[in-house]
């Protein structure tokens, strides 16, 4: 089997004509196309729930690069902690998923620690890592 990497930034828009060359052997009718998104994966989960991320294409979770428990804010690639933030949940987040091609993480004070947000908040885990 061969594997050829096209850069999206090659293609253009919906249609594209692929043209390989082959010079011994090779079938167009097994070509097979992948799709893999590398780059950063995000998610969110309360307080009570299970947050899971995963890495398509066989790719491992290499980076932690956004972690809080607490009251973020802010959406993929933009995340920011809040007024209140547990203190070990980078840490937790990254022994849980780095290395990992996917993660689940229970989302409580018992897993993430505990996040001085008071009892009037609803508390959240926000996460943004690389693939």
């Amino acid at each position: 089997m061969h594997a050829y990497h096209v850069p999206r930034s090659f293609l253009n828009g919906e249609s594209n004509t692929l043209i390989l060359f082959e010079e011994i052997g090779g079938s167009p009718t097994q070509v097979n196309f992948e799709t893999v998104t590398i780059g950063t994966i995000c998610g969110n989960a309360y307080e009570g729930s299970t947050l899971q991320l995963s890495c398509q294409g066989g790719r491992s979770i290499s980076a932690i690069q956004f972690a809080s428990f607490g009251d973020p804010k802010g959406s993929c690639g933009s995340f920011q902690k809040g007024s209140c933030d547990a203190a070990n949940t980078v840490s937790a987040v990254q022994k849980a998923c780095v290395g990992q091609e996917s993660c689940t993480i229970n989302v409580s004070e018992a897993t993430l620690g505990t996040s001085q947000c008071g009892n009037n908040v609803t508390k959240r885990l926000a996460v943004q890592a690389v693939c």
